[in-house]
């Protein structure tokens, strides 16, 4: 890599080129890891900044409002640049405010982001500091152009070392597949193979077949034979597997012996032989999932009936499958069979695999996905998806090589791969398993195909239930976006390119005349509709964004999007007819062209018996296609024509070109949980440490249709009392007195923090106020040796979790994602602080719709909902019962509004204490003893 680069950064006013302008431009000019030059200016967007963009980049107006303005220095930047390749992270994202300026149209682009995603496939986020933390990058000011495009250069400079290790031959083929194809890659692996160190020879580093990652299983497990009468647990031998003098006890030398978890494990065995449904409320410290696994595992070993448990969280999973399954198989001294099992589309298909390598890639995202694919594979990747990170462009590429299709069936597995194929091993361990492990995503897209996805089960036990209804929603939801809708139809290509250019290129070498002449007459009439369905399309997005418009009144989309409840009276509008007019003219070509895939493929298909796998490859493409479309088609047509009472819709629109996007979600889950969970199976056990408010489970038997479950809520070992305590601030302001209110924050958490040093845990419930917060405190605390990690530095969840650990004075700022899943015992974590109480946005249209459902909504339904989230919260402190901390709450709405007891009442029971926010500080340190 000896040519000169320049790294390029811009800060802007937001995201969407044609509304937005640049702020600040920074460029350092480089040959490998010397600095030629470096150049950077302010400039003035004409127009005041919005606030979330202060707090991101620290940027304010007054530091602008003497910068020259963009056309000032558009040609100094030109200069400095000349025709040098450019170095961007999201290239595209700069290109797209410079280019039509006139900058840049020629010059070779090269992105940090596309070569991170292929050779990092497992980062936890690919975001600047993110990727800079990941390969040990010093990081400068985030947020600011020039720093950020140091940053880019030295991170460039890692991953090309990374490049430059990989086998000959894989660099060769990825290079060679992109030869058409510009994305943003391309460039490094190219100038790899002309590196002066690739002497090697390429035969010595063989390519292997996508067939020899995946060998067949050695041996088939033993098949799970139910007994032909259900025989009854002995609930007490099972319980005194816990007892003081039992096997865990002897087992493991710090072993604390639980009442609750022994009570929790009797209720379960009696579910489970009873067959009968029960919700078990187990507080934090009960150790639930022995107590649900015990038995699990004893009933399916004595009865042959595997037990499926559904998680929400990977790390459950992770938790159980590694480690809590693992200790209680030693102790028990058993040979239990447990699996893990995802839907299909988290399994990648060799066939699919191998298609896309012959054919070759199609886009830059085909091109970047199946780069990273193959780099995963040569690392050692088994094929599970959840095995690496997919950017959001590349999810929808993915299907592409998924085995989510319906070819992709256990006899085509077995014949194309002898059984070496992702998801036929798991399915087959499954089939074999006591315990199925799957997460509430599957369970309810079981539920959906008519039980076809998982094994057939007839127990259940649903962990982490308090997510089962946000996880039904999310399975049985549906959106498409103007960008998927556009990609899908552009994909297609046309007589010279595309997918159907790949068809008559094979079918000219391949079929007879009389074959080919069919082909190209399919082709051409799939070819003139798809151009009319792609300007069609614009057509009725251009409609639909026209329509929100006119409904925000002219008002401009904010940082974080619009969004637009579609109701009954919204249909009745004028405007909205010209939403229908536009879909009306769409449909009749659309249905051309996803009829058209279906014959081409149903005809490929007969003609690929011959055995050409180029054609039978086309086969699958064209039939994905076809699928992909006809979803698509479907959904907006029912949407906009034929809708559901019993389905909620809307529009969503984000800054940014193609970011309209049409959804729909199932307006109650209850029925469905009731009609295919409580009705259908024989026992059902549902698990959380937060499912009651005010003591009583109605909340969550509405929300789920359990009216007629067992109910059973115990309380957690440990003593709140003695070890926590909860202190209310009286003299804050409300969080309406937006300004007035985030200073106290920010007072508040300073003085705490410097009391404590550190050791505090943040909460918030929106980005921007987080932003705003982590700017204003971390410089002041790190005057004091105490360091600020927040969540909007890009930094992934585990990395920050991971420092906030491992450093000795620490604040750690998080969001709803740090609400729950957050496990850091002992000293380390000291103090909570919950700045706001975390309501639901009103406005969002899932929960404006089924607040309509209830005759006090926001008593019934809003408050019962904040309190279970409140609850997660407040759970992150306490983990072990030599624990012992503060937990903090900065809004006083809990004191003053008549809702607020109820979210007091619902805590275990503390020793709280009202105060003033002066007084905090050394309150919390007097409890913490420092």
């Amino acid at each position: 890599m000896m040519q000169t680069l320049v790294a390029l950064d811009l800060e802007t006013t937001g995201l969407d080129p044609e509304r937005d302008t640049v702020i600040e431009i920074g460029a350092v000019r480089f040959r490998q890891s010397r600095i030629e030059d470096t150049w950077s200016t302010l400039v003035n967007p004409g127009r005041p900044l919005h606030p979330s963009i202060i707090a991101l980049t620290g940027i304010n107006n007054d530091m602008l409002s003497n910068a020259p303005r963009l056309s000032k220095v558009l040609g100094e930047l030109s200069s400095f640049v000349g025709d040098l390749p450019l170095l961007g992270h999201n290239i595209s994202f700069d290109m797209a405010f410079l280019q039509p300026k006139g900058l840049f149209r020629y010059n070779q682009t090269l992105d940090t982001l596309d070569l991170a995603s292929v050779l990092l496939p497992n980062a936890g986020r690919y975001g600047l500091a993110a990727l800079a933390n990941a390969l040990g990058v010093p990081v400068r000011t985030a947020h600011r152009a020039l720093d950020d495009a140091y940053t880019t250069h030295q991170i460039f400079l890692r991953l090309y070392e990374r490049a430059l290790n990989l086998p000959p031959i894989l660099v060769e083929e990825i290079s060679r597949l992109s030869a058409e194809i510009e994305w943003g890659a391309g460039w490094v692996f190219d100038s790899i193979q002309r590196h002066p160190s690739r002497t090697e020879d390429p035969e010595a580093y063989p390519l292997q077949s996508p067939y020899h990652y995946f060998p067949p299983l050695d041996k088939q497990p033993e098949p799970l034979t139910p007994t032909r009468d259900i025989s009854p647990l002995d609930v007490e031998e099972i319980a005194a597997t816990l007892e003081p003098e039992g096997p865990f006890a002897h087992q493991f030398p710090a072993y604390e012996h639980r009442p609750q978890q022994i009570t929790m494990l009797r209720a379960v065995a009696e579910a489970l032989s009873n067959e009968c449904h029960l919700l078990v409320e187990a507080g934090t410290g009960t150790g639930k999932s022995i107590a649900y696994l015990v038995p699990a595992f004893a009933w399916a070993a004595q009865n042959g009936e595997r037990v499926v448990v559904s998680t929400n969280t990977i790390n459950l999973q992770d938790q159980l499958i590694h480690k809590d399954i693992p200790d209680l198989c030693r102790t028990l001294e058993t040979d239990y069979r447990a699996a893990v099992l995802k839907g299909r589309s988290n399994y990648l298909c060799p066939r699919h695999l191998e298609s896309l390598r012959q054919l070759g890639p199609r886009s830059a995202d085909e091109m970047r996905l199946l780069a990273k694919v193959l780099v995963w594979l040569h690392g050692g990747g088994t094929g599970d998806r959840g095995e690496i990170n997919l950017l959001p462009r590349e999810i929808a590429t993915w299907s592409r090589l998924s085995a989510d299709n319906e070819d992709c069936s256990l006899d085509a597995c077995l014949e194309h791969t002898a059984g070496g194929c992702p998801y036929y091993k798991a399915r087959i361990a499954a089939e074999n398993a006591h315990v199925v492990i799957v997460n509430h995503a599957l369970l309810l897209a079981d539920i959906a195909t008519g039980n076809r996805v998982i094994p057939k089960y007839r127990y259940l036990i649903v962990d982490e239930a308090h997510h089962l209804e946000a996880a039904t929603t999310n399975g049985l939801s549906f959106h498409v976006s103007q960008r998927e809708v556009m990609h899908l139809l552009r994909d297609l290509g046309g007589r010279a390119g595309g997918l159907l250019g790949q068809m008559l290129v094979v079918a000219r070498a391949q079929f007879t005349p009389d074959a080919f002449s069919q082909v190209e007459r399919a082709v051409a009439t799939i070819s003139d509709r798809t151009l009319d369905c792609i300007h069609l399309a614009q057509r009725t997005f251009e409609a639909l964004s026209d329509f929100m418009t006119h409904h925000r009144e002219g008002k401009p989309i904010g940082p974080y999007g619009h969004r637009l409840r579609i109701v009954p009276a919204t249909r009745t509008l004028p405007e909205w007819s010209e939403v229908e007019i536009v879909w009306e003219d769409l449909r009749r070509p659309l249905s051309t062209v996803v009829e058209s895939l279906a014959e081409i493929s149903e005809g490929l298909e007969e003609l690929a018996l011959a055995g050409s796998a180029s054609t039978e490859n086309l086969a699958i493409a064209a039939r994905i296609a076809s699928r992909s479309l006809s979803e698509a088609f479907t959904n907006l047509d029912r949407m906009i024509f034929e809708p559901d009472p019993q389905t909620i819709y809307w529009l969503d629109a984000q800054i940014g070109q193609g970011r309209l996007s049409m959804h729909a979600a199932p307006l109650e889950v209850g029925p469905l949980v009731e009609r295919y969970l409580w009705h259908e199976k024989k026992s059902v056990v549902m698990t959380s440490a937060t499912l009651t408010t005010g003591g009583e489970f109605d909340y969550i038997r509405r929300r789920l249709n359990s009216e007629d479950a067992e109910e059973i809520a115990l309380g957690s070992p440990f003593d709140y009392e003695t070890s926590t305590l909860l202190y209310l601030v009286n003299d804050i302001p409300e969080p309406t007195d937006r300004q007035a209110y985030q200073r106290a924050v920010e007072r508040g958490l300073l003085a705490l923090c410097r009391e404590t040093g550190g050791r505090t845990l943040v909460l918030f419930t929106s980005n921007e106020q987080l932003r705003r917060t982590a700017r204003a405190i971390a410089e002041p605390l790190a005057m004091e040796g105490i360091q600020t990690f927040a969540q909007s530095s890009g930094a992934s969840r585990h990395t920050l979790l991971k420092n906030f650990r491992s450093t000795e004075q620490a604040v750690l700022l998080g969001t709803r994602s740090f609400w729950e899943g957050v496990d850091v015992p002992g000293e380390a974590l000291s103090v909570l602080v919950i700045v706001r109480l975390p309501f639901s946005v009103p406005s969002d249209p899932i929960v404006a719709a089924r607040s309509e459902t209830y005759e006090s909504p926001f008593y019934e339904y809003t408050v019962p909902e904040a309190i279970l989230r409140f609850r997660q919260g407040f759970g992150r402190l306490i983990r072990t019962k030599s624990d012992r901390g503060v937990v903090v709450v900065l809004d006083r709405r809990i004191l003053t509004k008549s809702y607020g007891r109820a979210f007091v009442d619902s805590l275990p029971q503390c020793t709280v204490r009202l105060g003033k926010l002066a007084d905090l500080p050394i309150s919390a340190a007097r409890w913490l003893g420092v």
